[in-house]
């Protein structure tokens, strides 16, 4: 008996098998390529590789702690560091607070930062705002702690308010501390204060 019949069968078979699944195969394709598409447009997102933070190495919600000369602590937190050369490094979102002689602290924080550990300062850069335990808020664009010294300075416009009353600065201030352990800050520029009255009448007090 010849093989041949049974071998002309399975090959029809498996050309209408064949035949079969181009037509699912492009049916799908025809009514679910838009759908598929449409996902791709919507869903996927795009790594660009030689982007800086991508190729370099970050830390997540990093902690710098040390102290100045005369032992007063200070500290500073961000969302993300990213270490330039040994011992600086570039912040996302800094904040953080410095002791100053007398024992008040300045809370500080900002947009981007930059941090120099040999320098012992830091920078800050955008939407700055210094807050200090007896109730004054600075704000400003730009500024430069010293951390050694506990000098807070910057050379943009400044508005300030207090328990004593307001304060604006043209082109930057200067908070430092005097021999005497009296925090003083000094306006740079075209300056305007406002002294509210009741903070007089309690002095005389």
């Amino acid at each position: 008996m010849s093989l041949f019949p049974k071998t002309y069968s399975r090959y029809v078979n498996f050309i209408k098998l064949t035949l079969l699944i181009g037509i699912v195969l492009a049916f799908g394709f025809t009514f679910g390529w838009p759908y598929i598409m449409s996902l791709g447009k919507e869903d996927m997102v795009l790594v660009d590789a030689s982007r800086p933070e991508i190729q370099e190495n970050r830390m997540v919600h990093p902690h710098y702690v040390s102290t100045d000369e005369t032992d007063q602590p200070f500290h500073v937190d961000a969302d993300w560091a990213k270490q330039t050369t040994e011992g600086i490094a570039d912040l996302t979102n800094p904040s953080g607070a410095i002791t100053v002689e007398e024992g008040q602290t300045f809370n500080l924080e900002a947009k981007e930062g930059y941090y120099d550990n040999q320098g012992k300062f830091l920078d800050l850069k955008g939407d700055v705002t210094l807050t200090s335990t007896d109730g004054y808020h600075v704000h400003t664009q730009k500024a430069r702690i010293t951390l050694e010294n506990k000098v807070i300075e910057g050379d943009l416009s400044i508005e300030g308010e207090g328990p004593a009353g307001k304060i604006y600065g043209q082109n930057g201030f200067k908070i430092e501390n005097r021999s005497e352990g009296k925090k003083v800050i000094t306006l740079k520029g075209p300056s305007r204060i406002e002294i509210n009255r009741g903070s007089l009448k309690k002095k005389k007090g």
